[in-house]
């Protein structure tokens, strides 16, 4: 079978019932008021940041999460546990070297033979998952990253869209300034986006992926309208914790109490 034929017939199916979280990094912007864990579990009004995308995985409707781990992993096994909290089956990939964000999805991504998401630990973002498949399987993309529009672009990934959906070009936090499309730390990947990547290698989505693809004509764009956060900063955390306690996760419903 022709892999675009192959590509075609998963994606006829359902939406990807499985979501890679990458929850290893080390936080060092966030030493100065979280230095005693991973920056997944930074305290967010007396919750580690994590439980909030959980809980968002889970109010998307997937069930199968598997943790991508590293510094302090031992912290967030004991916490996330199997996941039934969040009516999850949370599995774990550990990085005995830092693998980077490419290395750490390859490391996973040559056991799955059908789409599945990829998340920041680090980043929420409220998009609509259903939304972002519907234009992965039109796109014949091996990707398909969902994106915002930010009045201020040069801090993150930039990508050029095309009309038809196609990522043109994709930039990590390029030197250019004004209003751009973001990447917002959500994507869909074939495991076939993964393939050049040699396992236990350190490698980057956003530098060694992602840019590929877009070259290729095989890296879609989902732009939505959506709350979005990162906490990699003190002061983006306080701001996250601030909304929280302002009720602006209208999600998680009654689950939490502040």
């Amino acid at each position: 079978m022709a892999e675009e034929d192959r590509v075609s017939t998963q994606k006829s199916r359902h939406i990807p019932d499985i979501a890679l979280v990458l929850a290893g990094g080390l936080g060092s912007r966030l030493r100065p008021v979280v230095s005693d864990r991973p920056k997944v579990l930074a305290p967010v009004a007396g919750r580690p940041f994590l439980e909030y995308v959980l809980w968002y995985i889970a109010d998307q409707g997937i069930h199968q999460v598997i943790l991508c781990v590293g510094y302090l992993a031992d912290q967030v096994k004991a916490f996330a546990g199997d996941g039934k909290k969040w009516g999850l089956e949370i599995l774990y990939s550990e990085e005995i070297v830092p693998l980077g964000t490419g290395g750490a999805v390859r490391q996973v991504s040559g056991s799955l033979t059908e789409p599945f998401f990829v998340m920041n630990g680090d980043t929420l973002f409220l998009a609509n998952l259903q939304a972002l498949w519907q234009v992965h399987t039109t796109a014949s993309a091996l990707g398909t990253l969902a994106l915002f529009s930010a009045e201020r672009g040069e801090a993150r990934g930039c990508v050029t869209l095309a009309p038809d959906g196609k990522i043109i070009s994709f930039e990590e936090k390029p030197d250019r300034v004004g209003q751009a499309f973001v990447n917002a730390g959500i994507y869909i990947l074939e495991y076939e986006a993964l393939g050049h990547l040699r396992p236990g290698e350190n490698a980057s989505l956003e530098r060694q992926v992602f840019p590929g693809l877009a070259a290729q004509g095989r890296l879609a764009g989902n732009v939505q309208a959506a709350y979005f956060t990162d906490i990699g900063t003190p002061e983006s955390l306080a701001v996250f914790e601030n909304d929280v306690l302002a009720g602006k996760l209208p999600f998680f419903g009654g689950r939490l109490k502040v």
